[in-house]
Formats: C-alpha cells, sequence, structure tokens
C-alpha cells in the first residue's frame, strides 16, 4: 500500500516580520521536510539568524487545520556555529541527517540557573555534527543570562507562559511527541 505525503503551507501572514521573505523560508522548510501530516498534525519550526546570535522565531503550525497555533519570539545559542559546543544554536535537523527532531510534549522540570522550570526535551539526545557530538536540546525559557547553550530559548515570561499552555493542550489531545524543524538564514 502506497501513501502520498502532504504537504502544508500554513497561512504566512502571521510570520514574522523582521525575517525577509518568510514566505518563502516556511514553504521551503516544508516542502524540503517532506513530513507526513496525516501522522503529524502538528509541527513546530524554529527560523533563526545565526549572524544575531541565533535570534529567531518558534512557530507552532497546526497542519489539520491549515493555521498557526502560536508563535513565539525565541532564539539558541549565544552566538557561533553549529558544530560549536555550548556556544552554537541547535543543529539545523538537515546538517545532523535527521527528517525533524521530535519534542517531547510533557515537560520535565529542572532547577539549574539556565533553565530554572520546565524543560521540553527534544530528540535525538545526542546528534553529530562534523567531528563534534552535541545533545541536551530542549525548549525552556531564557532565564538567567540571555543565550542558551543550543536549546530553544523563549525570550518574555509572557510568551513562555502561552507556549506551556499550548503544550498542556497538545498534551490533553494525546500527543506525545511533536516534530520539530530547525532552520536558519
Amino acid at each position: 500500500m502506497s501513501r502520498s505525503l502532504t504537504y502544508f503551507f500554513p497561512p504566512l501572514s502571521l510570520l514574522i516580520a523582521d525575517t525577509p521573505n518568510p514566505e518563502t523560508r516556511v514553504k521551503t522548510i516544508v516542502r524540503e521536510t517532506k513530513i507526513n501530516h496525516a501522522k503529524y498534525p502538528k509541527i513546530l519550526v524554529f527560523m533563526g539568524d545565526k549572524s544575531n546570535r541565533g535570534k529567531g522565531k518558534l512557530i507552532a503550525v497546526n497542519t489539520k487545520e491549515g493555521k498557526i497555533d502560536g508563535a513565539w519570539d525565541a532564539l539558541s545559542g549565544v552566538g557561533g556555529e553549529e558544530n560549536q559546543r555550548m556556544r552554537g544554536p541547535i543543529p539545523s535537523q538537515k546538517l545532523v541527517d535527521e527528517t525533524h527532531y521530535k519534542v517531547v510534549i510533557s515537560p520535565l522540570t529542572l532547577s539549574n540557573p539556565g533553565i530554572a522550570g520546565k524543560f521540553y526535551k527534544i530528540n535525538p539526545h545526542m546528534v553529530s555534527v562534523g567531528n563534534t557530538t552535541r545533545g541536551d536540546f530542549g525548549i525552556h525559557a531564557d532565564r538567567n543570562v540571555p543565550g542558551t547553550a543550543g536549546c530553544i530559548g523563549i525570550e518574555s515570561e509572557s510568551e513562555w507562559i502561552s507556549f506551556k499552555a499550548l503544550m498542556s493542550d497538545y498534551d490533553r489531545a494525546g500527543l506525545t511527541t511533536i516534530p520539530l524543524l530547525v532552520s536558519y538564514r
């Protein structure tokens, strides 16, 4: 039995205005990943700018309804390249030869100062970027000092509360993981 893949192109008017051609970027990201949207009715997309300390947008896309569930200002790393431990952003899934990452919907609670709260684990746990192994990535509030060691940090407290509420909704809907696509300009 053959299955066809359904491609979803979200309503792009809701994406960040400070990203050149967000419509083109999201279409390209979605087209290149070839995610089976029947299997994954929700996806997360992180679009960052490595030349601006990994700042960007984390976007929750509802592929079943063809809409954006939420968008948050976020960052990854503190500057640097994707192969730099403790500085660089989370590597794009293309760079680590993964179709997509998977974010675990049920959060862990961590007490280290850079996180101090809920932590949504990103799998695979470890990835190789050239000769460098990186990992222990997650999505969390950007606490303590600006930037992360490669995780995706949501910058404002009100947006962090909104993200956690959406993840709770996804949990109540029975989702256990959600695909994450990572792209940089």
